[in-house]
């Protein structure tokens, strides 16, 4: 039997308990086990059905050895991708997306039927309302949680600067989302308007983070110090520097930092520390950016369902 974890999100007054998949995915589940408890921001897909996500403050790269398709998951599975931002998501009903991600765990049976009314208020709140609803993860009562390790004391500088500014966003809006979403950085979008400043950040940040750092420390274990500072400074620019352009000019600081310390490395642990820091702090960016995009536009893209008066929303049961 695999470890016992309790998933809470305390202003809808639900909590459930579930299995981590200890057996198949013990590497996996290990990261995520040694970084609990936590306290994020919960999200929703807005393109690959019934689950809930949220961005972890674990950055993973253990081996996996257990997939399922997302359209095959049932109701209470956790998946965790860590190629999309260290993402742990929760099934509540039909996956529409055919993509394979690792398992995490299962909620536990007696407790699934507590999950389609949450998934349902995450979405509205996610799609329209845009309040925030928090997740708290914490190691069930009994299960011998050792506390999270301290953060090591050779850590480079720069990492230990990212870290602190990853904590202290978890859970407070970054004022660099909050001005570019309220139109004050003023140089941002023609004539202007900046939703299009506001979607192109989004995108980019998304692709920046993701699916370009996060490929970056994978290799960093593969690649020789200097190649990898290399693959890193022709990756990397072009994105920091447009987004300091919509106003992520902290982002844009800590990314040449950022280089310059992987350049000056003298190990590929410390390059990956420097990268696994990075990653925490734009991996908040996403959460963040996500959360407050507004996905409520889409009410004017939709195709009638259910017979809904606003597609896209709930009709309220």
């Amino acid at each position: 039997m695999g470890r016992l974890i309790d998933i809470a999100w305390p202003q809808l007054n639900v909590k459930v308990v579930a299995e981590l998949n200890d057996e198949r995915n013990p590497e996996l589940c290990e990261e995520f086990w040694s970084q609990l408890p936590f306290k994020v921001t919960q999200a929703h897909p807005v393109v690959s059905g019934a689950s809930m996500y949220a961005w972890t403050p674990v950055v993973s790269s253990a081996p996996v050895h257990h997939r399922q398709l997302i359209t095959e998951c049932p109701i209470g599975r956790l998946r965790y991708s860590q190629s999309t931002g260290n993402k742990m998501s929760v099934q509540y009903g039909k996956g529409t997306e055919p993509l394979a991600q690792p398992v995490l765990g299962q909620v536990l049976p007696e407790f699934c039927h507590l999950l389609p009314a949450v998934g349902k208020a995450v979405w509205n709140n996610l799609f329209f309302e845009k309040d925030v609803i928090f997740l708290e993860v914490t190691p069930h009562e009994g299960q011998g949680h050792p506390g999270r390790p301290a953060v090591p004391e050779n850590l480079p500088a720069v990492a230990k600067k990212l870290l602190d500014e990853a904590d202290r966003i978890q859970l407070v809006e970054p004022d660099e989302i909050r001005a570019l979403r309220l139109g004050e950085v003023v140089d941002a979008g023609t004539y202007g308007q900046y939703f299009s400043a506001w979607d192109f950040a989004n995108g980019m940040l998304r692709d920046y983070v993701m699916y370009t750092i996060y490929p970056i420390l994978t290799l960093a274990g593969k690649l020789e110090p200097k190649q990898l500072s290399q693959v890193l400074n022709e990756l990397d620019v072009p994105y920091s520097d447009y987004l300091s352009v919509v106003g992520f000019k902290k982002l844009e600081a800590f990314a040449a930092e950022v280089r310059g310390a992987v350049a000056n490395a003298e190990s590929k642990e410390e390059i990956q520390q420097i990268l696994r820091a990075f990653l925490k702090y734009g991996n908040r960016l996403c959460a963040w950016s996500y959360q407050m995009f507004p996905w409520y536009l889409g009410m004017f893209y939709n195709r009638s369902k259910d017979g809904q008066e606003r597609p896209g929303r709930w009709i309220p049961e």
